[in-house]
């Protein structure tokens, strides 16, 4: 938890969420420049609900958010030891503190955990789910049938991902009873069901607008496209991170069989419904993030039949080189001897792992998204800038992880875009005039905030955002923090302070 708010650097959905549960907490449902609803980007409200209402209490700033995930990855690792713990009893001691040991130092989820992404919601709810399907499967009682169809749906409030979970859970429902399977689907969809009630009532125009665009907007992709994307992922995660290789072997040997199943059938089938269609390595590798307890799961597994087997491979080699010297009870210090050198070769590199994260949380966390990252210091100066030099109706575009700061008519590059009607990646061209709270194009702007998400990925990916560049050229630089650049608009009328 240490140096939360600026190490490591912001990311762009992180200043998404910060901008959203402020303006719930002013009792508003708005995203900088669009209002009515959050789906078009891709949010659903439990997590920002959570976060606004813990804002209420520690205040609106970037530690609240990334004091909320690191605590979601505490209860993840809990969540993972107490289903493992459940389900394998005593048989095996030693499985669910590994498990529980590797959950809480692995890289890619202690990393995600300190960034504020709202799937680290998702992470604790995982386990549970595998528990409930478990004891269902053990027992046919309904109730842990209810309890993982319950959590799914409650997920989904949080992130459509969780519907993902949905397919496998059925395949594992339908080998038991049909009957079984049409109650817990219905289930997992009623938490959505009703959320698309209550805003079909409040806002049906511009929810229709948002689901259908959440909906269709990747269905573009043939399904050549599909296999080579899905191929392209399991071989970079598998080839770039042997943290996940290693929990993938491990899947492979996990007892009791019921679990390993269960835990392959979770994993796999919804990392290729995922992977087919998005990458999921750099800026998207936060879509792992409810996958990673299975990775956690498959290491431990290995390690508690690794660290036998080794100490018996260990054992066998020591005791035929001092049998030789007929040393008095050989067999008892080769036995020692092979648990102790065991024990080294696991606890060396873990130790590394541990000590390497302490270092990297007092000073920088390196990561490889590192040049899309907003540096904190640097954002919040800028913010200074502005918030004395601008008035309150001033329009500034900005990255959302700056724009959450301001307090004027920010918009994002994106926004900008579409308010003129050219697609981008991540909007529509054609939002509805009424969904925009003001008029955010490029011309109307005060002033426009450049940093290294505009140079490093929309310059490249958004032909309007290198046009909006190209222009800037001609626009003063009036202040500067890092290499985040403030433009003020030539053609704007010249403001005082407020």
């Amino acid at each position: 938890m240490t140096n939360l708010a600026n190490n490591p650097g912001w990311y762009t959905d992180e200043g998404t969420h910060l901008d959203i549960a402020r303006h719930l907490l002013e009792g508003h449902v708005r995203y900088l420049a669009v209002n009515q609803s959050t789906l078009l980007f891709a949010k659903l409200p439990a997590f920002d609900l959570l976060l606004a209402g813990l804002m209420r209490i520690l205040g609106v700033k970037i530690t609240t958010l990334r004091l909320l995930t690191g605590c979601l990855g505490v209860m993840s690792t809990a969540s993972l030891y107490g289903m493992t713990r459940s389900i394998v009893g005593k048989s095996r001691p030693a499985l669910p503190l590994l498990v529980g040991l590797i959950a809480a130092i692995m890289p890619r989820a202690v990393l995600y955990s300190r960034f504020g992404f709202s799937y680290n919601l998702l992470a604790p709810m995982i386990p549970m789910i595998v528990l409930g399907l478990f004891r269902y499967l053990e027992s046919r009682d309904r109730r842990w049938l209810a309890v993982s169809a319950l959590l799914i749906g409650l997920g989904s409030l949080s992130d459509l991902l969780m519907l993902v979970f949905l397919v496998p859970m059925m395949l594992v429902v339908s080998s038991r009873s049909w009957r079984d399977l049409l109650g817990s689907t219905a289930c997992a969809l009623l938490p959505f069901f009703l959320l698309n009630i209550f805003m079909l009532v409040t806002i049906p125009q511009a929810w229709l607008f948002d689901l259908r665009y959440t909906l269709f907007r990747l269905n573009g992709m043939t399904w050549i496209e599909q296999l080579g994307t899905l191929a392209q992922n399991i071989a970079l995660l598998v080839l770039q991170d042997t943290w996940i290789a290693l929990g993938l072997v491990g899947l492979l040997i996990l007892r009791p069989v019921r679990l390993r199943n269960l835990s392959l059938l979770l994993f796999l089938l919804p990392l290729v419904i995922i992977g087919r269609t998005v990458p999921l390595t750099q800026l998207s590798a936060y879509y792992l993030i409810p996958l990673l307890p299975f990775l956690a799961l498959g290491i431990g597994a290995l390690l508690d039949v690794g660290i036998p087997t080794a100490a018996e491979s260990f054992r066998a080699g020591t005791d035929s080189i001092i049998s030789a010297w007929q040393v008095p009870r050989h067999d008892q210090i080769a036995y020692i001897a092979g648990w102790v050198m065991a024990v080294l070769l696991v606890s060396i590199p873990i130790g590394f792992t541990i000590v390497s994260e302490l270092e990297s949380s007092q000073t920088l966390v390196l990561t490889e998204i590192d040049p899309f990252l907003i540096n904190g210091i640097d954002a919040q100066q800028v913010a200074n800038y502005i918030n004395a030099n601008a008035r309150p109706e001033d329009v500034v575009i900005a990255s959302p992880a700056v724009a959450w700061l301001l307090d004027v008519h920010a918009a994002d590059f994106q926004m900008a875009a579409a308010a003129e009607g050219a697609a981008t990646p991540h909007l529509p061209g054609n939002i509805p005039p009424n969904r925009f709270v003001f008029d955010p194009r490029f011309d109307t702007a005060h002033y426009v905030v450049v940093d290294n998400l505009w140079r490093n990925w929309a310059g490249v990916n958004i032909p309007q955002v290198y046009a909006m560049l190209l222009d800037l050229q001609s626009w003063d630089r009036v202040f500067s923090a890092g290499p985040i650049e403030v433009y003020e608009n030539p053609s704007r009328q010249p403001t005082s302070p407020p």
